[in-house]
């Protein structure tokens, strides 16, 4: 049997080393970060990449007036520019080879459904960095993009996304009804059907290190022909009901084994038995 492997960094970095470098040149040179003490630079820049535009504040007195009031003020500055072109590079490449439907589902975003959500909900993630990606950003952006109504001001001054994010990875695809104001309806409805709901591929995604953790900790029988199976259970139901139907089928799987063996077994003895008398 083929063994199964999950290998995922939700906040990291997937980009190659020199278009990382590439960046980081970038910024560096744009907000002409040329300290003696490259620690400092590489703070900076770090803090950037991870919490986007914003977290310039914390360094203004590192980078020259004009560049800062320049960099911080603009909606199309050279930094949010920059930042807006590395975070999608980060998603393609995180995404790419496993998760294609994500990049196809961002494309149809961007040149036809909601040009202006997807750079509004790009540009967010340039000022902010992880702050709202939280461990998963595939399922973090399909939110933002389809939930549309949750919009900047809402992020900042109320607590729903963080409900809506409980509401779904604890109860399951289903919940997100209770959420309707914040979603057109035909786009509650698409999703609600799991043959066609990108939110309900993102929850599969999400729910993936936990699912295979579980099966691989408890050294589960046939575990490649129930992953699948399993992950769908829990992107519809959440994850405190999947969770206990997976310790479920765990046993019963471990109790169909240990029966399977215990036959083997007896069977094994008698023809013992069988040859010791002949």
């Amino acid at each position: 049997m083929t063994e199964l492997s999950f290998s995922a960094e939700p906040n990291g970095n997937t980009i190659a080393r020199d278009e990382l470098k590439s960046f980081t040149n970038q910024i560096g040179s744009n907000l002409r970060l040329h300290h003696d003490n490259n620690e400092i630079k590489d703070q900076v820049i770090d803090d950037i990449l991870n919490n986007g535009r914003q977290s310039l504040a914390k360094y203004e007195d590192d980078i020259r007036p004009r560049i800062y009031r320049a960099e911080m003020n603009s909606a199309d500055s050279k930094l949010i520019v920059l930042l807006k072109k590395y975070f999608y590079r980060r998603w393609e490449t995180q995404c790419e080879r496993s998760n294609e439907w994500f990049i196809s589902f961002l494309t149809q975003y961007q040149k036809e459904k909601a040009p202006d959500l997807y750079e509004r909900v790009l540009t967010r993630t340039a000022e902010n960095g992880n702050r709202y990606l939280k461990n998963c950003p595939i399922l973090s952006i399909v939110l933002q993009l389809l939930f549309e109504n949750i919009d900047d001001v809402c992020l900042k001054n109320t607590d729903i996304f963080d409900k809506l994010w409980s509401a779904i990875t604890n109860k399951g695809l289903k919940s997100i009804t209770k959420y309707s104001t914040y979603i057109k309806e035909e786009v509650m409805n698409e999703q609600l059907d799991k043959n066609q709901s990108i939110l309900f591929q993102a929850l599969r995604e999400y729910h993936r290190p936990q699912v295979f953790s579980l099966l691989k900790e408890n050294n589960t029988p046939e575990m490649e022909t129930m992953y699948d199976s399993i992950l769908a259970k829990v992107a519809e139901n959440g994850w405190p009901t999947g969770k206990h139907d997976i310790k479920q089928k765990i046993a019963s799987k471990s109790d169909q084994t240990l029966h399977s063996n215990q036959q083997q077994q007896e069977a094994d003895q008698h023809n013992i038995l069988i040859n010791t008398d002949g």
